[in-house]
């Protein structure tokens, strides 16, 4: 039992370390602050401005943290 809460502990640790890791690219990636990332600013990051069209599923020209969340680079 005690070696499938430290698996547990060990598998949520890395969860939140990578969603924090994504927040931070989010953060880093809006420069103007607005709460979404634009096709200009995600021209800093090539892979993300390859995938801009399919990751903005509203179609709205801006990255939401969801849908930047979907973000494979």
């Amino acid at each position: 039992m005690k070696n499938v809460l430290i698996a547990l502990s060990i598998t949520g640790l890395s969860f939140a370390s990578v969603t924090a890791m994504a927040g931070e690219d989010f953060t880093a990636l809006d420069t103007d602050q607005s709460g979404t990332i634009s096709m200009s600013e995600a021209q800093a990051h090539t892979a993300l401005a390859e995938q801009f069209k399919a990751l903005d599923v509203d179609a709205n020209g801006e990255l939401s943290e969801t849908e930047f969340a979907n973000f494979k680079g």
